[in-house]
């Protein structure tokens, strides 16, 4: 019986990869949390404070929240989105410096 090498059990853990994340399970989550914040921002945190007599009470003729709630969610998502743009712009500069090192390696 032949023992393996501790260089074939790298190899082989090497080739394995997981699954890369799907984008539309990604932008749900991220879309979910959104709401999640922008809800409880707009509505329980002002429920909170209204009941704390913190605040004066929302009036029942005018209620801002949803419009609070919307504005956070698009904020957020943009601000998601801009990190997001920035990031991959860093990360294709990176591998681009990378590839420079490994070229000049293949030239020397």
């Amino acid at each position: 019986m032949q023992v393996p090498q501790d260089t074939e059990f790298l190899d082989e853990a090497d080739s394995v990869q997981p699954p890369k994340p799907k984008l539309s399970m990604v932008l749900g989550l991220l879309v979910l949390a959104a709401m999640t914040f922008s809800y409880l921002g707009a509505y329980a945190v002002t429920s909170a404070l209204a009941n704390a007599q913190m605040i004066p009470p929302i009036s029942r003729d005018h209620d801002p929240r949803l419009r609070w709630a919307l504005c956070s969610f698009v904020v957020i998502m943009t601000l998601c989105g801009a990190v997001a743009a920035f990031l991959r712009l860093l990360s294709r500069r990176q591998f681009q410096r990378i590839d420079k090192m490994l070229d000049a390696d293949d030239e020397g």
